[in-house]
């Protein structure tokens, strides 16, 4: 009886701890297939000829759109390594994505070549510093929050890392390890995570969500 009951602690232990790294490790969302994904786009066309997934690697194709998890998320950890194929143009990655369309209800990590880390409070979201630029004459696109430093972006062709935590009513981003961006008072507090197809091609991969 007390081998039996000595195994059963060490069987209960081995499970905890793998349990532990599990959720420690996150999940790689570019391991799913593409039939595990929902897909938007502006055209109807094959959905399948904008966005491909193979060994781990999301292909965007430029065409306009985006495709996203099909279950929602709240307090999590996220991080995404993106490059250009042949050219640096543009795509983002939506978090909160609380309502779909061609421009959904979410908040947009901005990959434009040249402003990744800016964050766009996008179909009606909003956020402490979206209210502030909305009361101030002077700036132009309220909805953009403004990268905190110098464009960081590796050259094309070489990965770039995005980290974002949302949590708290609060997202921050970093860029390559670099704090970029952080907004507060977030109206849509959970979502569905989304990757952008906007202008050329691009791939994703290692797209890692940890709940908090």
């Amino acid at each position: 009886m007390k081998i039996n009951h000595f195994i059963l602690t060490a069987i209960s232990v081995m499970l905890l701890v793998s349990g532990c790294e599990k959720k420690e490790q996150g999940i790689n969302l570019a391991m799913r297939p593409i039939s595990e994904w929902y897909i938007e786009l502006k055209d109807s066309i094959d959905p399948t000829e904008v966005f491909s997934i193979e060994d781990g690697v999301i292909r965007a194709r430029g065409d306009f759109g985006y495709i996203r998890t099909m279950e929602t998320y709240s307090d999590y950890e996220l991080s995404v390594e993106w490059r250009w194929i042949n050219e640096a143009t543009n795509s983002g990655i939506f978090v909160n994505i609380c309502k779909d369309g061609i421009w959904p209800t979410m908040y947009e990590i901005q990959l434009k070549a040249g402003d990744a880390g800016d964050l766009i409070n996008a179909g009606g979201a909003t956020s402490n510093e979206y209210i502030a630029n909305m009361a101030d004459s002077t700036v132009q696109k309220p909805s953009i929050i403004s990268k905190m430093n110098l464009s960081n972006e590796n050259p094309v062709g070489e990965w770039n890392k995005a980290e974002i935590t949302v949590g708290n009513d609060t997202i921050t981003v970093w860029i390559n390890g670099e704090l970029q961006n952080q907004i507060t008072g977030i109206s849509s507090k959970s979502g569905y995570i989304g990757l952008q197809s906007e202008g050329k091609e691009i791939e994703f991969r290692n797209v890692i969500v940890k709940q908090k």
